[in-house]
């Protein structure tokens, strides 16, 4: 598996781009002896400069207050945005939306074994450890490479996004009606849904 992140990655995919130039040149005349350094070197100046994976935050603290924890999911979101589908990004907004509508109680649950302190973890430790460790994947890897049940990352993370969506929605639900039980199945379920937010790990 490391081989195939290495081989899809941007760094060895620019680096063997430049590297092209080095065969070009020597063919067009332009150098003659150590054209193998030459081409050596375009490849690493490539690999170099292409090899760096977007970082994003992969825990929002629980100690912060409820405008700054919807700050830093907003920027976790947004810093992702660009490596997603638009259905994707469809789920995200959703899930920001009702999480404005619950993070109150998200926040109060962190103080004891609150039926919502599942889903309290899966919005601020899950979600952008998942969403992290999407993005630092090669890109072209993503969409060509069957991980677990024969599923891209991309079909994976896209199904763990609704399925997020649709429980958040239930736990708003579960909320306005104060049904306890219901919260603690929300709960679990995101837990075993979220609680492995490594795509490479089955």
């Amino acid at each position: 598996m490391r081989a195939l992140l290495f081989l899809y990655g941007n760094g060895n995919i620019l680096g063997c781009a430049l590297a092209l130039a080095g065969p070009a040149l020597l063919f067009a005349g332009v150098i003659d002896r150590g054209w193998l350094a030459i081409t050596a070197g375009l490849y690493v100046g490539g690999w170099l400069l292409g090899r760096r994976a977007p970082e994003l935050e992969r825990r929002i603290e629980d100690s912060l207050s409820l405008e700054e924890t919807l700050r830093r999911l907003d920027e976790v979101v947004a810093r992702a945005s660009p490596h997603l589908t638009e259905d994707m990004r469809h789920s995200l907004e959703s899930v920001r939306g009702l999480v404005v509508e619950v993070l109150p109680q998200l926040m109060d649950a962190g103080a004891g074994g609150d039926d919502l302190f599942t889903v309290r973890e899966t919005v601020l430790r899950y979600l952008p450890e998942t969403l992290a460790n999407y993005v630092a994947l090669p890109p072209a890897f993503r969409v060509t490479q069957p991980l677990k049940d024969g599923k891209t990352a991309r079909q994976l993370l896209g199904e763990q996004l609704g399925l997020l969506d649709a429980k958040l929605r239930e736990v708003v639900a579960n909320l306005a009606a104060s049904d306890a039980a219901a919260l603690v199945a929300n709960g679990r379920f995101l837990e075993k849904k979220f609680r492995q937010p490594d795509f490479l790990e089955g």
